[in-house]
């Protein structure tokens, strides 16, 4: 829509323009001749705003300090290689079990007469933990020897008959079957002798049953009787733990059970406990466990302090191979870019890109096996900033 100023006439747009181009080719001079009224005002003022917008064109960036044309050394923290020695280990999670765990049974019947011990109580082999009423077993010995002496007595009369009847038979003054049932009633008397002899020691035997001892050191660990209970062969009485020394089991997978051998040292440690133990491999097993895929491997240490308890869970590392004189590589050094480890190693306050090979892992460290030496010095903070051939500045 065209504009039009109340008391003059509507510009020509068309001639407006032709006009300015004039302007342009042949200068303002002549332009401001032939315009009158308000096609000049209206053109200078568009030439005003021409020569307005090419004034206001930005400067050149030549005034720019020359220092900005060189990147700036980036701070960097840094640490020199050093050598170490590395031990090669496998972790596990095992639970422990004690040296000897018996459940002792009764092994004969009888009542509950005495009990000498209570839980957690330490005895020794032969100690007397339990007592069985024995009143029957000795009316039973003081037969059973009763017996045997009958026995040994009428064996030894038979025996002296035999030998008197021996000498009449050689001088032919008995028959030949008065001296054969003399030899058959003593042998009848010999074999009545061992029976006796049998049943005694049996009836010895279970009067020394009603006293029930312990068959190895250790700890009482638990009671399944009271006194009055009536028990018979078999009836479980006591539980017996020997915790002086344990056996700590693990299920090792089979990429580490190729590297475990019989007799190699073993860390043990707990989260309940401030101490450190220290065992050795006991037995390697050869067949894993068909649910779990695992191998059983069973470490042995002393505890002559009873420590560690049966059942606690503990972490076992394996020490299977120590490394000396590696270069030992700080992992806060590693900067992984596009799916690959990169370190860099700082020279002349430049930093060069490195792509190592590492080997073991030993706390905040990792061995290199190629890449990088002892003594280079690598950019362990600020490297997430850095390309290779960077300007750096070391503040450490």
């Amino acid at each position: 829509m065209r504009s039009t100023i109340i008391g003059l006439p509507g510009p020509n747009w068309t001639e407006l323009w032709e006009l300015f181009h004039d302007a342009m080719l042949k200068g303002s001079n002549e332009f401001m001749v032939k315009c009158t009224g308000f096609k000049a005002i209206f053109i200078f003022t568009c030439f005003l705003l021409v020569l307005s917008t090419c004034n206001n064109q930005p400067k050149s960036n030549s005034s720019k300090n020359g220092k900005d044309n060189f990147a700036k050394a980036i701070p960097v923290q840094t640490h020199i290689v050093q050598t170490g020695t590395v031990v090669e280990k496998v972790q596990a999670t095992g639970t422990v079990f004690p040296w000897h765990d018996v459940l002792i049974l009764s092994e004969t019947t009888g009542r509950v007469s005495e009990i000498l011990v209570e839980v957690g109580d330490q005895v020794h082999n032969g100690d007397t933990l339990v007592v069985i009423d024995d009143e029957l077993k000795q009316l039973a010995l003081q037969q059973a020897k009763a017996r045997w002496i009958e026995a040994r007595a009428a064996y030894e009369k038979a025996q002296k008959d035999f030998k008197r009847n021996k000498k009449l038979f050689e001088n032919q003054n008995i028959s030949e079957y008065v001296f054969e049932n003399a030899r058959l009633q003593k042998e009848s008397a010999y074999a009545a002798y061992l029976t006796a002899q049998a049943a005694l020691k049996t009836a010895e035997k279970q009067l020394r049953d009603t006293r029930i001892t312990a068959p190895v050191d250790g700890l009482i660990a638990s009671r399944q009787v009271d006194l009055g209970t009536n028990v018979a062969p078999g009836t479980p009485i006591l539980r017996l733990v020997n915790l002086s020394k344990v056996k700590i089991k693990l299920g090792v997978p089979e990429k580490d059970v190729v590297k475990i051998k019989k007799g190699l040292p073993a860390i043990v440690t707990s989260e309940v406990l401030p101490d450190t133990f220290r065992g050795k491999i006991y037995a390697v097993g050869p067949q894993a466990d068909l649910s779990s895929r695992a191998f059983p491997v069973e470490v042995l240490l002393d505890n002559p302090e009873f420590v560690l308890k049966g059942g606690m869970v503990v972490k076992v590392e394996i020490l299977t191979r120590e490394l000396k004189d590696q270069p030992l590589l700080p992992k806060s050094a590693l900067l992984e870019r596009s799916g690959q480890l990169l370190v860099f190693v700082v020279k002349d306050n430049i930093a060069h890109e490195r792509k190592p090979k590492l080997g073991l892992e030993s706390g905040e460290f990792i061995t290199v096996l190629e890449g990088i030496q002892a003594g280079e010095r690598v950019v362990v903070l600020g490297q997430e900033n850095l390309v290779d051939g960077a300007r750096v500045v070391v503040e450490n």
